[in-house]
């Protein structure tokens, strides 16, 4: 990715920026994990009260061992994303196109991209506007992952794609990390997938950089049954 490319991504994505957690910043998740650890040892307190036992050495000890723990994360999954960004800038988590093509032909090619994504999945789109596909789980990946396609018409002739790579988790723990974790850190989370995410994004601009001419309409299986997608 170029440096104005890059720059771009982090003007869309600020979590791109090498300096966008601080140390200060560590203070919401080590909040965040000292209640939930609280809630999830205190249980076992609770009942111990209730039946008139009083056992809390053990739920302290075990509250404190979850905070440390987890400040030993905090840490390890803010050098990796550090580190990847020092070293291969937003390109390591995002992916910048220029298509020397109109919107809706752009359009098209990127839902031609997608097929080539193994266990892919039309999640939504909007015409020249958006595309979303989900990779489900296999044996190898427990979670589900999000590729999130954007687009821009820089002239009639010329569009900027920004494709985005994520995991796509249950509600329930999508709920947990974004109110353990807190706003600033949930999406670094999603995004440490370093293998898979290069993979993904570099099958799909592999595709655009291999097609440079699209001058047909494209039908996308059966997710969109009978129907063109332009």
């Amino acid at each position: 990715m170029t440096e104005d490319r890059n720059q771009l991504a982090v003007l869309d994505m600020p979590m791109l920026n090498p300096d966008f957690i601080q140390p200060q910043d560590y203070l919401r998740p080590l909040v965040g994990m000292t209640v939930y650890s609280l809630i999830f040892a205190g249980t076992p307190y609770a009942l111990g009260i209730i039946s008139g036992y009083f056992p809390l050495t053990f739920p302290l000890g075990f509250a404190s061992m979850m905070i440390g723990t987890f400040l030993i994360s905090a840490m390890v999954h803010h050098y990796i994303w550090w580190k990847r960004l020092k070293t291969q800038g937003a390109a390591a988590f995002v992916a910048v196109e220029n298509l020397d093509l109109p919107l809706a032909e752009a359009f098209e090619l990127c839902l031609a991209a997608t097929t080539q994504l193994r266990n892919a999945k039309m999640e939504s789109f909007e015409d020249g506007k958006s595309i979303s596909v989900r990779i489900q789980a296999d044996f190898f990946n427990s979670t589900d992952r999000i590729v999130d396609i954007k687009f821009e018409q820089l002239d009639e002739n010329k569009t900027r794609i920004f494709i985005d790579y994520s995991a796509k988790l249950t509600a329930f723990r999508s709920f947990i990390i974004e109110k353990v974790w807190g706003p600033k850190w949930a999406p670094i989370f999603y995004r440490l997938d370093g293998k898979k995410n290069q993979e993904t994004l570099s099958q799909i601009t592999d595709y655009l950089q291999r097609v440079p001419e699209w001058n047909h309409k494209y039908v996308y299986g059966d997710s969109f049954g009978d129907r063109q997608v332009a």
